[in-house]
This record gives structure tokens, sequence and C-alpha cells, in this order.
């Protein structure tokens, strides 16, 4: 298994995507979102592009099944049902309903990875989830950090390179001892990242652009939630368009 991190959040080649596994992660917030929602009982998410692509989509669904959740610039958007902290999607309000997400990078990175073998939404509350999952695949790995509109985001490098450290941990502790396992620079680099905030990953998420933007717009709560680990046992994957839990 190579393992490898796209740094950036370009599109990665088609080719390349068809042959392996694929960890989306926008831990501030909508892959946290996401995999918090769908342990408290959400039916799907319906990751989508626009706010009139939420709007249009939620009409094609019957009454009463649909809430629209997300946000634009870091705040709720006017008319939606939720916004994107993760602190709002509970049980009482989601069980059994199907959520569509409009997010500035989240959503926007499941239609960039689209092609690949099996997609799925990873955050700190999933982690060991995730690395066992990818273990079980055994494809070939891209961790993919859906970033901060075009730019390099530490926070979701950090959770990347935690899961990348995790996978190394549990190959370790089997027969095999990780032999099989390679990581590319980015890889390397990832986990280094991690190792430095290891002991403290809501530092990273106050360092970091985005992270300081929520502490300016009253959103600092965000942080703290979305740096628990561990807290979730599912692993969502996106296959034509929603996202589940397996």
């Amino acid at each position: 298994m190579e393992i490898d991190v796209q740094l950036l959040p370009l599109r990665p080649d088609p080719a390349s995507l068809s042959s392996r596994s694929v960890v989306v992660l926008d831990v501030l917030r909508a892959t946290s979102v996401i995999v918090y929602g769908l342990s408290q009982g959400a039916k799907e998410f319906v990751p989508v592009l626009s706010v009139e692509e939420a709007l249009k989509r939620k009409g094609q669904y019957p009454a009463g099944s649909t809430l629209l959740g997300g946000e634009k610039n870091a705040q709720q958007i006017e008319g939606f049902d939720l916004g994107n902290s993760p602190a709002e999607y509970i049980a009482e309000k989601i069980k059994g309903k199907r959520i569509i997400l409009r997010t500035t990078n989240g959503t926007q990175a499941f239609h960039l990875i689209s092609l690949a073998r099996e997609a799925m939404a990873g955050s700190f509350f999933n982690v060991e989830a995730v690395a066992r999952r990818c273990i079980v695949l055994g494809l070939d790995l891209l961790v993919f950090p859906s970033g901060d509109e075009g730019r390099f985001s530490m926070e979701d490098t950090v959770c990347a390179g935690m899961i990348i450290d995790r996978i190394l941990q549990i190959m370790e502790s089997t027969t095999t001892g990780g032999n099989g396992v390679s990581l590319t620079d980015a890889s390397h680099a990832a986990r280094f990242l991690f190792k430095r905030f290891e002991n403290d990953r809501e530092e990273a998420f106050r360092l970091s652009h985005h992270g300081k933007r929520l502490i300016r717009l009253g959103r600092g709560g965000d942080l703290s939630c979305c740096a628990r680990t561990d807290i979730v046992s599912i692993v969502p994957a996106f296959r034509e368009g929603v996202i589940r839990a397996l």
C-alpha cells in the first residue's frame, strides 16, 4: 500500500483514482459534521456545490424528509435548517433525515475525487475506524485535505498525519510488521506535522488560518468540538453522489 497526501486541494489525475481509496478531510468542519451526523442517525448526506443546487435538490424529495445544512463564508446560510457545526447535528433534529450539505471546501472536495475506487469521509472523530477500513481495503491510499479556499490547510494535514500514523501503528502490531506500506514525501510531511501537535490538536486549529477565522466569528467552540478523537466508529462512504455510513 502506498499512502500519499494531496497537500493542495487540486483535482487528482482521474486515471490514478480508479485503483485507489481516498479519504476526504475537512475537519473544520464539513467532514466532522458528516461523520457525527451519520452517527446520530442521519439517513444520508448529499454534498452539493452551491446554494442554488441545494435548494433545487431539496425540492426533488418528499416534504419533511430532507434538511438543508452548511455554510457560506463560514456562516449559516439564510433559509437553511442547520449550519456547519457538529454540535447542531444531534439525533433529535436529524435522525432519519436526508441532509443536503453545501460548504466552501468539504463538499467541493468530494466531487473532485468522485472517481475513486472507494471514497470516505474522515475526521478526528473516526481516525481509528478510517485507518482500519483503509487496511482492510488494501488499496493504495490518497488522503485528500479539502484545504482553505484552494490553499493548504494545516488542520486537515495534521489529521491526515494522524490517520497515517494510526495505519502504521496497526500494521506494526500485526504479523506483517508494517511491511508493504510505503509513504510519499507528502505523507512523511503530514506525519511529522501531526507529531508536532500530537498532544494538543486544538493548538493546530488555533494556529490555522481557518481556525482563527472561526474564533473571530464567535465559533471557537467548534475547535474544541472537532478536536475530539475516536468518538465515532463509523466510516462514511461517498457513492453515486451520496454519503452513507458503511
